[in-house]
């Protein structure tokens, strides 16, 4: 496309990127040049669309680059590198290649079942890879929207909110106070703009923008003031663009939660490893002295191979490999569910940590009340009006002078959808007094053009000063107007105007100590019905002052001082309806709500009466008093302080530190740009999508896109849904690690066989990692999650209930495998016993003489001596044995050695014993047919049962609303069907009778009834003993797993001191000293993983060491 512009893409970029401020005045006259050569108004922006259409065409668009996701691919041959994948493969790759190269075995087609064990690991592996590249493309998904960030721009002559990725460079960027700079421009305006370019320079102190220093980059905020910014480079040009591009995340950080499961994994495998070893040996052994030694030519023979595969399978079923992945799980489908309800996780940590809060320190406007202001009543020019007065009702004057104040003194703007529609952007009390002029007929918008150029200096509002102000020149004088929380400018007040000569002129008279009293005990009033007041106030000064210091109007605080007073207005903002049973449900859930607000104290309590937050007994202090309050006083007070009034981020900073000190899981709501440390210091920072700043939403660890309390508690819901989720899982798994290590433990030691065979293991891992994790952790969350206590910081992953329920969950696994494994022969020996050795000689011997070359005859004489001469039945004193048993002599008549017969003898021997154990092995394949088929239903009923953990007894509740875990119990049962009944020949099962499946999903059914018996036993049975145990066994492991940080303790240690000090001294000498035991605690820990990884540098490659 053909450049129509006074300024091709390439000099614009090289300009932009060397600040080159000399070219720009020289060449291109200045930034009004520049925007003249960009076809842009510094005034009212781009013209139309088809204009920003061709600045996008070109000089690009506001997006960067991204690191291309893993391919699908990639994420299968990362799965394939996994240590012990890789031996399985081996081991797989072995049992194949010699059951091919061994001609007994290659008739046998013992080969089938190293590519039956190659196709398992390739599934396990291939749904494993599925679920990763799920989780990485949602993941993705929900990171890319953490850049899309709402922003003002003048577009056509009028203030618009687009989409930062909708940027183009020429566009005229609107910036206030916590504004994030989404690209690269040139300040045509500034009003004390200050912005922070710690992000991109690593310079602490923000730099102040003006002409002297105009440029901006993009990845930087604005820390204070406001100002206009011409867009001269976007997208990769831009030096953000350059900066980062190429980094990104795509949620693969560890959460705590993932950390402390990644160490339960650890601790399940080495126990799963020694089992395995253990199994591996006594099997050798076994197959040695049935063998006579270690014939290699049977190694693959049901032998060492098949031994070493199942030891490694029994590693990979008894590495919970699944936690880490069922939490991944719960955690990227809550982000998603979380998303409707109006979060937006931008931490996946927070997921989990704001379902263990215990605390809810909340604003006030816009997230307990609607934020939707409007001026009800108030005080105008003397005159004390009980509605929100019309224009007529106001004399010219003084109506004309709160129109001025209304837009001059504000940023905030309204977009009307009709007559009756209006919309509100910006600050929310700036909007209600532009609704007011809109209804008195005034244009605001006409007045800020009208009066731009006449703006001298812009005072923002601060959380220190709680006002703002605008300096305006006049013909006769500087008009300043300021507008703020009434007690604070009333403060600053000295006169009081009045409108009561016959003209309606303006009149100011002292503002002496009886009506500042009337005006507070106004403010009162309309405080104490939960009103907001706002006061309005003016001051003249001379143009020209020779006792004025050039930096004069530098500050605030020299102007803001002797003003006259002009209006009180009464704002209200309605409670959201939703707010007080939400509030409920927290505090039902364990949660106790503090409301801190900078209103004051009446208003403060008023609303918070009327959301349930103040309750009987409860405690509302203001700022100034809390942090001045001797910490030892405070103390005692801290779990009824339920109001924090008139307070500043720094006492909303120190109340989090507080309570984070003494053991409270901390969430904490802001919106602005002061409220980003108290955000950090919180566990959980939760940012206000609506009226938040960027700088807030940055700081924070989720973002309440609107605004609502009733969104927190929903956060909350999920976020104890996730805590919930694992641990159903980890009663799941632990439930089938452990009746899995325990049968194949016992099942090698005691009779030398493998209860459960390599592929059976591996369907049962499938079943018990992937599937089990996707059916417990993609539920949805039951409300009543909300009626229990908070988790806090104490609170174990294995609690004593789901240690009761593992272990005789367990136990009844475990009894019924070992009934079929040792007691089905005795029980039933026509159906399930094994074949004695004289049954299988004297069925089997003629006829393996015959098919070994043996005459009729022969074979008669051998087989006779076989069976009765104590070879293995009847004695040596039968008639069929030869004088004195010697069969040797007897078959070599004068002969010394071993003849030709007796060596047919011995071989035929030899044949019938291996017959016997052929025939051993498939006797036990009827049993363990039954054995895995049982064990399978158990696993999927106790599925069922481990969606309840705390004893409930309805573990059907809500399973008609989980689709996904029916249809994985559906799967799983098909597959199980198609196992049995036609894949026997791979998984070494064979089909079993109607009243066998009876059995399987009897003994299924019953484990679910046991559980039934032994959730009513624990709540009604006063079991004495037992249940002493089960406290301290609880007790214990809430002990271990107490979160007893160094940290907290050297906090501790400062409020335990003797001397008096006051709240927020003593909370920043704790705040230092556990940063500072931290720091240790990190640094001993990093030296601790050094010496170990030094430790077994031996295993590293010889490049790798140091």
């Amino acid at each position: 496309m053909a450049n129509t512009f006074g300024i091709s893409a390439a000099d614009l970029n090289a300009l932009n990127s060397e600040k080159d401020s000399e070219t720009l005045g020289k060449r291109y006259g200045g930034v009004y040049g520049l925007a003249t050569a960009l076809a842009t108004d510094l005034k009212g922006g781009l013209c139309d669309a088809k204009s920003v259409d061709a600045h996008r065409q070109t000089f690009g668009a506001n997006q960067y680059k991204r690191v291309p996701p893993k391919s699908f691919f990639s994420i299968l041959l990362e799965g394939f590198k996994d240590p012990v994948i890789l031996l399985l493969c081996a081991a797989a790759t072995l049992s194949t290649v010699l059951g091919g190269a061994i001609p007994e075995e290659r008739h046998e087609k013992k080969w089938i079942e190293g590519i039956a064990i190659w196709v398992a690991i390739f599934l396990v592996t291939f749904v494993s890879a599925i679920n990763d590249y799920q989780k990485d493309l949602q993941f993705r998904k929900l990171n890319a929207q953490k850049d899309v960030i709402e922003v003002k721009v003048m577009r056509g002559g009028h203030t618009a909110l687009i989409k930062n990725s909708e940027v183009v460079v020429g566009d005229v960027l609107i910036l206030d106070t916590g504004d994030k700079v989404v690209a690269d421009g040139l300040v045509t305006e500034s009003h004390g703009l200050v912005v922070d370019e710690a992000s991109l320079t690593g310079e602490s102190d923000p730099i102040r923008k003006n002409e002297e220093d105009p440029w901006c980059r993009s990845g930087t905020q604005v820390s204070e003031g406001s100002g206009k910014l011409l867009v001269t480079a976007v997208g990769d040009a831009s030096e953000w663009g350059k900066t980062i591009s190429l980094v990104t995340s795509s949620g693969d950080e560890q959460t705590p939660l993932q950390e402390k499961l990644t160490h339960v994994a650890a601790t399940v495998g080495k126990i799963g490893a020694t089992v395995a070893a253990t199994c591996f040996i006594a099997l050798l052994i076994k197959w040695c002295v049935v063998n006579r030694g270690f014939p290699l030519s049977q190694i693959n023979n049901n032998g060492p191979v098949q031994f070493f595969l199942y030891s490694v399978t029994i590693i990979v079923v008894a590495i919970p490999e699944g936690l880490p992945l069922a939490v991944t799980m719960a955690l990227a489908y809550s982000m998603k569910k979380m998303m409707k309800d109006q979060n937006f996780v931008r931490v996946l940590a927070a997921c989990e940590t704001m379902g263990g809060s215990t605390a809810i320190c909340s604003d006030k406007t816009g997230t307990l009340t609607e934020n939707r202001m409007t001026v009800t009543e108030g005080w105008f020019g003397g005159a004390r009006i009980t509605h929100a007065p019309t224009g007529d009702e106001l004399h010219l004057e003084l109506r004309q002078l709160l129109e001025l104040n209304f837009a001059l003194n504000s940023k905030a703007f309204l977009i009307e959808h009709g007559a009756d529609l209006v919309e509100f952007v910006g600050n929310r009390t700036e909007c209600a007094l532009l609704m007011l002029g809109r209804k008195w007929g005034a244009k605001y918008q006409d007045v800020r053009d009208k009066h731009q150029q006449d703006i001298m200096q812009m005072y923002q509002f601060t959380s220190a000063k709680k006002m703002a102000s605008v300096l305006l020149r006049t013909p006769d004088h500087l008009l300043l107007l300021n507008k703020g929380a009434a007690e604070w400018v009333l403060q600053k007040c000295d006169k009081v105007a009045t409108t009561a000569n016959t003209s309606g002129a303006i009149m100011t008279q002292p503002l002496d100590d009886a009506t500042r009293a009337e005006l507070m005990q106004t403010v009162v009033d309309m405080a104490s019905r939960g009103l907001r007041c706002i006061c309005l106030a003016v001051r003249e000064l001379p143009h020209t002052d020779v006792s004025r210091p050039k930096d004069y109007f530098d500050n605030s605080e020299n102007v803001d001082q002797q003003m006259t007073v002009v209006a009180i207005v009464g704002i209200k903002d309605p409670v959201r309806v939703e707010v007080p049973d939400a509030v409920a449900t927290c505090q039902k859930a364990g949660i106790t709500v503090r409301m801190v607000t900078g209103d004051n104290i009446h208003t403060a309590r008023h609303i918070a009466r009327e959301c349930g937050i103040l309750t009987e007994g409860g405690i509302a202090l203001e700022g100034p008093v809390f942090r001045n309050m001797p910490v030892q006083e405070l103390l005692p007070l801290l779990p009824k302080l339920q109001v924090l009034a008139r307070s500043s981020p720094e006492d909303k900073l120190t109340l989090v530190s507080l309570l984070k000190h003494h053991g409270d899981v901390v969430a904490v709501t802001g919106d602005g740009t002061n409220d980003a440390p108290a955000l950090k210091e919180s566990d959980v920072g939760l940012a206000m999508g609506i009226a938040g700043t960027e700088v807030a939403k940055e700081a924070a660890d989720i973002v309440i896109l609107d605004d609502n309390f009733s969104s927190i508690v929903k956060s909350v819901l999920w976020g104890r849904s996730v805590f919930t989720s694992i641990r159903k899982f980890l009663q799941f798994q632990l439930t089938v690690n452990f009746v899995a290590l325990i049968v194949s433990f016992v099942g090698a030691l005691v009779g030398g066989r493998m209860p459960l065979n390599v592929l059976q293991l591996l369907w049962v891992n499938l079943i018990m990692d992937t599937l089990g994790a996707l059916a417990l952790a993609t539920e949805k969350p039951s409300p009543k999650l909300l009626d229990n206590k908070p988790a806090g910081r104490s609170e174990p992953l294995i609690n004593g209930k789901m240690f009761k329920h593992i272990v005789m969950q367990g136990f009844y696994q475990i009894f019924w495998m070992f009934l079929f494994l040792y007691g089905l022969p005795t029980l039933l020996p026509a159906r399930y016993g094994y074949t004695s050795q004289c049954d299988l000689y004297a069925r089997d011997c003629v006829s393996t003489g015959v098919s070994q070359g043996l005459n009729q005859s022969n074979a008669e004489q051998f087989c006779g001596y076989t069976n009765q001469c104590g070879q293995p039945c009847g004695g040596s004193s039968s008639g069929l044995c030869p004088a004195g048993g010697d069969i040797r002599a007897a078959l070599c008549p004068g002969e010394a050695g071993e003849c030709a017969a007796f060596q047919s003898f011995r071989s035929l021997q030899s044949t019938l014993d291996k017959s016997l154990v052929t025939q051993h092995d498939n006797d036990f394949l009827k049993i363990a047919s039954l054995l895995f088929n049982t064990f399978i239903f158990a696993q999927i009923f106790n599925l069922v049962n481990s969606r309840r953990i705390n004893d409930e007894y309805n573990v059907f509740e809500g399973l008609h609303k989980s689709t996904l875990f029916i249809i994985i119990i559906a799967v799983i049962i098909i597959c199980q069907v198609m196992i049995i009944n036609f894949l026997g020949f791979f998984f070494k099962v064979q089909p079993l009778g109607w009243d066998e499946w009876l059995v399987s999903i009897a003994i299924g059914v019953g484990a679910m009834l046991w559980s039934f018996i032994v959730r009513f036993v624990s709540r009604n049975a006063n079991c004495g003993a037992a249940e002493g145990a089960s406290t301290a066994l609880g007790s214990r492991l809430a002990k271990m797993n107490e979160v007893k940080s160094k940290h907290m303790v050297a906090a501790h240690a400062v409020y335990s001191r003797q001397e008096t000090l006051s709240v927020l001294e003593a909370v920043n000498l704790a705040r230092g000293s556990a940063a500072a035991a931290a720091a240790a605690a990190a640094e001993a820990e990093a030296e601790a993983v050094e010496t170990k990884k030094d430790n077994f540098s031996f295993l590293k490659k010889p490049w790798e060491r140091k």
